[in-house]
């Protein structure tokens, strides 16, 4: 088998409806086989082996093409093979600009099966997808990882024992409140804090995702409530955490 072989299906090919997949399969191997002379020589088996038909299925390939012109055949008898010349001189050009590439160590018989050429699309297909997950977990805002961590540590004021959550997924909701939503950071932090001293709230927002969804009613109750923040804040250093955040922080490391 060669190693990082595969065969050209030009894109008007591909995109026809009047061709059968097969089909457009083993027109790819024929103008892979192609030489300078315009046409292949190659026997029904050896066809079979490249494409991973079968002998019968190769044959009604043969035909389907010549019915739609895409293949001219010159049948040379029993026990010889035919001579194959495709139609469309793009093809044929796009395989002469091919041949010098192809090492002299490698077998003609030796290329990729239909299979295999499927499974490196599926596997590319994949790693896109991966790649677009780990890009859109990811928070953009550098503020959203600290109001996550500020949230955990007034849940846990209250209950040390409170379960860890994943808090690159709490901060991911935070992300949203700030890009999305278009929350000002330090008005989160004040509603963070006062709903976490609130009788009511504090048993009801135990994460960032119910934080986003009940704002507005912590906003509207935060105004008719003022005196819920008659607690002094808690002083904060450079780094904008308490002592109390900043030794939670040491802890989890």
């Amino acid at each position: 088998m060669s190693n990082g072989k595969f065969y050209k299906l030009p894109v008007e090919i591909a995109g026809r409806r009047d061709l059968t997949p097969a089909s457009k399969i083993l027109r790819a191997v024929l103008a892979d086989r192609i030489g300078d002379n315009g046409f292949c020589w190659a026997g029904v088996r050896i066809l079979a082996r490249d494409t991973g038909l079968t002998v019968t299925g190769v044959l009604g390939c043969l035909r389907l093409l010549e019915k739609r012109g895409d293949l001219q055949i010159e049948r040379r008898g029993i026990g010889r093979a035919n001579h194959y010349r495709l139609t469309s001189q793009s093809v044929q050009q796009s395989c002469a600009l091919k041949k010098p590439e192809r090492s002299g160590k490698l077998k003609r018989g030796a290329q990729q099966t239909c299979a295999q050429a499927l499974n490196r699309v599926e596997l590319n297909q994949t790693d896109q997808l991966n790649q677009t997950h780990i890009k859109i977990s990811c928070p953009k805002s550098p503020e959203a990882l600290r109001l996550a961590e500020l949230l955990l540590s007034e849940i846990r004021r209250r209950k040390p024992d409170y379960r860890k959550p994943d808090l690159k997924a709490w901060a991911k909701h935070i992300d949203l409140m700030i890009r999305r939503d278009k929350r000002n950071p330090e008005r989160i932090r004040e509603v963070i804090e006062w709903c976490q001293l609130d009788d009511f709230w504090q048993s009801n927002i135990l994460s960032t995702e119910k934080l986003r969804k009940q704002f507005d009613k912590l906003e509207m109750d935060m105004e008719k409530r003022p005196g819920r923040q008659a607690v002094a804040p808690p002083q904060r250093g450079l780094d904008g955490l308490t002592a109390r955040q900043r030794a939670l922080k040491e802890t989890t490391r």
